[in-house]
């Protein structure tokens, strides 16, 4: 029986799903969740407050834990606004007469954290056991282009900056996705491709977690560039691993939304492609540069 195009996606999917459980059945999985137990957990609201700010954020604490952690915030950095309970200090009666001290939450205020990249100090090697790794080389001829016009007929406008320490980002409400300029030609098309993805996927409805929505990109990632034939694995397994935290679940339940805009992607690659060959004119290399 012939392979359509939607199975050999779902097959590079299901390589995915596989590597991520290797990845989180493994020493080094084990040893970086030792390091990660000691930041603090944080509400949805907050995770989907993280997100919005500060994208490629992975592991967040306040100031005075990453000063005990042998880590300090680097100067100039911005913090992330995040909402922390008032908590008060109040003693009820007992039934019996006696005086039991309990904590009642009063409102909320504004407190910020600051993501381990706006940070110097102390390596936390296990915390860099499964670390995403950046991409070097080139990418495919004329990739870069078609991705751009992709992410302008979503609405987007494509720039080439850098506000903190990420790769890139997509401002849904300034409708402009962000890629890095000092990165090599490779990684500047996969962090494109990760934020067309969120503005296909995310413009009009939000997932219910960070992880989610971070899982589905970055599939999306995996599998258009494995069609591409760049291979993205040292970056998107590790980074798929920690966002689902060690879930191989939830990769394979993000798997139908991933693969079905990969195909949209894909198919707009291919579209431009044929053009470009009728015209007998090739789709000119990006140098990864403005």
């Amino acid at each position: 029986m012939t392979q359509t195009k939607t199975d050999k996606l779902k097959e590079a999917h299901d390589r995915l799903t596989q590597a991520v459980e290797s990845i989180v059945s493994g020493d080094d999985w084990q040893r970086m969740l030792k390091v990660a137990s000691k930041f603090h957990n944080y509400s949805f609201n907050n995770q989907l407050m993280i997100f919005l700010q500060r994208p490629d954020a992975t592991h967040v604490a306040g100031f005075n834990r990453w000063k005990s952690l042998g880590r300090f915030v680097k100067k100039g950095e911005k913090g992330i606004a995040i909402f922390a309970p008032c908590k008060y200090k109040t003693k009820i009666e007992t039934d019996n007469g006696d005086e039991k001290t309990m904590q009642q939450i009063r409102g909320f205020r504004v407190v910020h954290v600051f993501d381990i990249s706006q940070t110097d100090g102390e390596s936390l090697e296990d915390l860099d056991a499964v670390r995403p790794k950046l991409l070097d080389g080139d990418a495919p001829e004329g990739v870069w282009e078609v991705l751009v016009s992709q992410a302008n007929d979503a609405g987007f406008e494509v720039i080439r900056t850098q506000e903190g320490s990420e790769n890139g980002y997509c401002d849904f409400l300034g409708k402009k996705i962000a890629v890095r300029p000092d990165v090599a030609p490779a990684q500047a098309v996969k962090t494109l491709i990760h934020e067309l993805a969120h503005a296909l996927l995310h413009s009009e409805i939000r997932p219910k977690t960070a992880a989610i929505a971070e899982v589905e990109v970055e599939s999306v990632v995996f599998i258009v560039c494995d069609t591409l034939g760049l291979d993205t694995s040292n970056y998107s397994f590790a980074y798929i691993a920690r966002w689902a935290e060690g879930s191989a679940e939830l990769v394979k339940e993000t798997a139908e939304r991933s693969i079905g805009c990969a195909k949209a992607i894909l198919k707009g690659l291919a579209h431009e492609e044929s053009l470009s060959c009728r015209r007998g004119v090739p789709i000119s290399k990006d140098d990864g540069t403005e």
